[in-house]
């Protein structure tokens, strides 16, 4: 900025009107910010148009001036009285500028007024040190900006390229799971079990990929629940599914209990539920060193709000922990820890910001503790409603059980739940102290009718107990091995030690209750909830899908749970089906979008235009691979009444076709 340059002024006599003498500040456009009593009309531009002449060729150069230099002018104000105006601008980035505006006939040019001079003077230089400031605090505010969103585009730039590990762990699970499958397809218990587990990696996926391609929905927390009925045992093993290969390539000490877990069936958003779990457990295990160790506690609690249990889920790590400053931003997307370590792993820096929006949809709370350089604890307390379907009420015959685990915890918690299943419980901290009490049960006939012994021990593991049980006491005890690691690995081992099954950790009421009676060869009542599904059995539903194969999985899909499909090829085709249709022939249409001859929107427009009033208001629901929010609308805009993205999530499909159907009813 040029230095303001002082004008001396003379008078003859005192300044007689001091109070002439006008200030305003005017924006680059020159209107009035602050607006001064002698300035007239809405714009000072305005103000000097409306009483003096000016060049239309040079207006535009001459009030370009006032709002970017520092100068003076002469003009006449409303009452035709000759002014000078001086100006000067103060903000660079904003165009504002201050201006003073005096009627000339209180100067005359005889003698110096020094008071004057130095009012004037004293003005301007205060107002040069005013400019200064502001355009510093400016500069230094447009330097910070500048720089956070360079860190965030690069931070972008980044997830978009490495396509990041939250990704990876789905993806490596549902391979390494489909060659397991591959080699033991003879092996239909194998098989079933890695489809299952196929099935849980994807369904999270499937969540991992609509929240990338719709990024906006975590920046601006538009998120949305899609409650239903699932099984918290299903949860925790997808939980223990996802986190097995990195636990296993890092050696890492990992253990999962649980305490007085009752209600196995809830009601909630479940992928919402399992990605809040996964994202704070895969970021345990991936900033934990090899060697280091990651507990998990999940407990069960009376909820606040009726209907509702309290789940409190823990994961605590001896990882790299984080600082303070650090911590003051863990819940921003795309935030990272600068750290050699950290650079070293990869990861989106939006598994947190996720979580957190999704915790707080919930209204739970989570909390983080942590400490660079001895590890971090996550707690997410979630209050979530009881399923109305429950698992049978499951009791074993009294029996008298030693289990064997060098975790106290776990020694608690599972000893709580095998007395509910009504057995008589005793615990022994190590492979060595189990080994004596079975010989001296043995020695008093009283032969313990099952023990259940954890694999991961540090005196003698769970194969050599099972081994030396074999030989030095009795081949005939029922042994059942238990981890919290992968147990295909040992399969082998545990079979050739003489163990007659297996059971992953944690140890819910209902996988202990059905695993018991296996090895006992009793038969189980079926634990499994009643059919939620059954009321939508012999519903007609039209589905308007181009693609053979998408026909084929929906339409298969849905005769499972006895709901009846029929197939329109495209639009055109669903439009005629809709005009010769007797009245209640399909409960609602499946809507494809993109289509060839006639698309989805389209075919909705044309249905909604027919004559049938049954026909024309039709339930419509677009069933499409376009997932982006724009798509959504735009479905909505021509008259459908809801969106389910492919691939598709069954439980999602037979939630709106309820939804539809209970619409009806009213």
């Amino acid at each position: 900025m040029a230095f303001i340059a002082i004008l001396s002024l003379h008078s003859s006599t005192p300044l007689k009107k001091r109070g002439t003498q006008k200030l305003s500040i005017i924006d680059a456009n020159g209107d009035y910010i602050i607006k001064g009593h002698s300035f007239k009309n809405s714009s000072f531009f305005e103000f000097y148009k409306s009483y003096n002449k000016i060049d239309p060729s040079t207006s535009k150069e001459f009030f370009g001036k006032i709002t970017t230099s520092t100068g003076s002018f002469k003009m006449y104000n409303s009452g035709h009285e000759e002014c000078i105006v001086a100006h000067t601008p103060f903000d660079a980035t904003g165009g504002r500028s201050l201006i003073s505006l005096m009627p000339m006939k209180n100067l005359v040019t005889n003698t110096q007024n020094w008071l004057l001079i130095g009012f004037v003077s004293s003005g301007l230089v205060i107002l040069f040190f005013f400019d200064i400031a502001v355009m510093q605090y400016f500069n230094k505010k447009l330097k910070i900006t500048a720089k956070e969103a360079d860190s965030a585009n690069k931070a972008k730039t980044d997830f978009l390229s490495t396509m990041s590990h939250d990704i990876r762990t789905p993806m490596n699970a549902i391979i390494g799971l489909t060659t397991i499958a591959e080699k033991n397809i003879d092996n239909k218990k194998t098989v079933s079990d890695s489809l299952r587990k196929i099935t849980l990696a994807s369904n999270h996926l499937l969540t991992l990929i609509n929240d990338i391609l719709d990024i906006s929905k975590v920046e601006s927390g538009k998120l949305n629940l899609v409650p239903q009925t699932f099984s918290i045992v299903e949860t925790v093993e997808n939980l223990m599914n996802l986190s097995q290969p990195l636990v296993k390539d890092k050696n890492i000490d990992f253990r999962f209990r649980i305490n007085r877990i009752e209600k196995e069936y809830l009601y909630a958003d479940q992928l919402r539920i399992n990605q809040i779990y996964i994202n704070i457990l895969s970021n345990a295990i991936k900033y934990t060193e090899p060697g280091g160790s990651v507990y998990v506690d999940m407990k069960e609690e009376e909820s606040p709000k009726p209907g509702c249990v309290r789940l409190t889920y823990k994961v605590a790590d001896t990882g790299i922990g984080m600082d303070h400053e650090y911590m003051a931003n863990i819940y921003q997307p795309f935030s990272r820890q600068t750290d050699s370590r950290v650079n070293k792993i990869q990861g989106t820096g939006l598994g947190l910001a996720i979580t957190k929006r999704m915790v707080d949809l919930m209204e739970g709370t989570i909390d983080c503790q942590s400490e660079l350089g001895k590890g971090t604890t996550f707690t997410v307390v979630l209050d979530i409603p009881v399923a109305e379907q429950q698992k049978v009420d499951m009791k074993l015959d009294p029996m008298d059980v030693l289990l064997v685990d060098d975790d106290e915890i776990l020694l608690e918690t599972a000893t709580d739940t095998l007395k509910s299943l009504g057995l008589n419980v005793e615990q022994a901290k190590g492979g060595l102290q189990a080994i004596d009490m079975i010989k001296q049960r043995h020695n008093e006939d009283k032969d313990y009718q099952i023990v259940i012994i954890d694999i991961k021990m540090p005196d003698i593991d769970g194969v050599e107990t099972v081994h030396r049980i074999r030989n030095e006491v009795d081949s005939k005890i029922p042994t059942l091995l238990i981890s919290a690691y992968d147990w295909s690995d040992i399969d082998k081992k545990v079979k050739e030690a003489g163990a007659n099954g297996f059971i992953s950790k944690p140890l819910f009421r209902s996988t202990l209750y059905e695993k018991i009676n296996e090895i006992l060869g009793k038969e189980t009542k079926s634990t499994e909830a009643v059919n939620e599904y059954a009321d939508l059995e012999g519903l007609n539903i039209l589905v308007t899908e181009d693609n053979d194969i998408n026909w084929e999985i929906i339409s298969v899909l849905l005769s499972s749970y006895g709901i009846h499909t029929e197939r329109a090829i495209n639009g055109r085709v669903a439009v005629e089906k809709m005009k010769q249709a007797r009245e209640g022939s399909y409960l609602l249409i499946f809507m494809d979008i993109q289509m060839p001859e006639m698309n989805g929107l389209d075919a909705t427009r044309a249905i909604r235009a027919l004559d049938n009033q049954w026909a024309s208001s039709i339930p419509i629901i677009a069933m499409t691979a376009d997932a982006f929010s724009e798509n959504i609308t735009e479905c909505l805009e021509v008259g459908m009444n809801g969106h389910i993205a492919k691939p598709i999530d069954i439980k999602l499909v037979l939630k709106e076709i309820r939804r539809i159907k209970d619409e009806k009813k009213q």
